[in-house]
């Protein structure tokens, strides 16, 4: 694009900076380049939508392939994300990697328990951000003010909880779920349906399954309501708001195929109207409580900040 007959300078698609300023172009590895060469995985084929890979397990698929959908393949090794400046790709996402580095093989080949770590949620979250740009889903990108916040801080963004599972046996694989359970505590008003709607589009969800590691990062925007989680698929990792397992009074799931629903099952968000008033959302459109938006620095444009089409 030009402004006045100017090529307009290309910019990081991490930090927003000119690359120039940041030494240049780099390339990030969306499954990094030491994971790739440690378990073998350089010249494996995938093949996926902008939603999931399509190796997912039948019981796993959320966005069966269509015309609305395409389909792309190539070595897991050229599964990378262009226009990311050397500054970012070498310095803090780099230390990302390196923190979560021994953690993640151990979990991956699944001789250790899963313990909090506040270095894996980090990485896990950072993945996050680069499969959106990789692969621009439709709906539940990542927001750009949430990678920002891994750059400019220790803790993974508010609202983000990053959840983790062991399996037997090893599998590689990804999906940015679109389905939620969304549990309403009663008195449920008539204007439930449109608070949550407005909940849903800033929200995410992506699963990486990483040989015997399944990780679960997941984004509800409300800071006030719980995500809570069914302790036996997923153990929580990394959090920055409310969380718990489910409660005794949970409804509760039927047994047969519990762990193969996971994306559906393994957590659910439970709305308490009565607790606030009803229209205390942000009038932006952010689907954050007016306060919190505000305390956030309110972005300027929530369409682009908040993962919105």
């Amino acid at each position: 694009m030009c402004e006045g007959g100017v090529p307009k300078e290309k910019v990081c698609r991490v930090c927003d900076r000119p690359l120039s300023q940041g030494r240049g172009k780099s390339k990030e590895h969306v499954i990094p380049n030491w994971m790739q060469q440690h378990f073998g995985l350089e010249k494996e084929r995938i093949a996926y939508t902008p939603l999931e890979s399509l190796e997912i397990p039948l019981s796993m698929q959320l966005t069966p392939p269509a015309a609305h959908h395409p389909q792309r393949q190539h070595n897991l090794g050229s599964f990378l994300v262009g226009s990311v400046c050397k500054d970012c790709n070498d310095g803090w996402m780099g230390d990302i990697e390196s923190a979560a580095k021994d953690s993640l093989i151990s979990l991956i080949e699944g001789s250790e328990p899963i313990i909090p770590s506040n270095a894996v949620a980090r990485w896990a979250a950072k993945t996050a951000y680069t499969f959106t740009i990789a692969n621009n889903p439709p709906i539940g990108r990542v927001p750009q003010r949430h990678m920002l916040n891994l750059k400019n801080g220790s803790e993974i963004p508010p609202g983000v909880r990053v959840f983790a599972r062991l399996d037997s046996e090893a599998d590689w694989w990804f999906s940015s779920a679109t389905t939620f359970l969304v549990q309403a505590r009663e008195p449920v008003p008539a204007i439930a349906p449109t608070i949550i709607q407005r909940h849903f589009q800033n929200s995410y969800r992506y699963f990486f399954r990483l040989g015997r590691l399944t990780l679960l990062v997941q984004f509800w925007p409300s800071l006030v309501d719980p995500v809570e989680y069914h302790s036996d698929l997923l153990h929580l990792i990394g959090s920055n708001g409310a969380t718990g397992p489910f409660a005794d009074d949970f409804p509760g799931f039927p047994e047969p195929g519990l762990n193969y629903d996971l994306a559906i099952r393994s957590t659910a968000c439970w709305l308490s109207f009565n607790r606030r008033p009803l229209g205390d959302l942000c009038a932006c459109g952010s689907g954050l409580l007016a306060m919190i938006c505000e305390m956030q620095d309110h972005p300027a444009n929530p369409a682009g900040n908040w993962g919105w089409s």
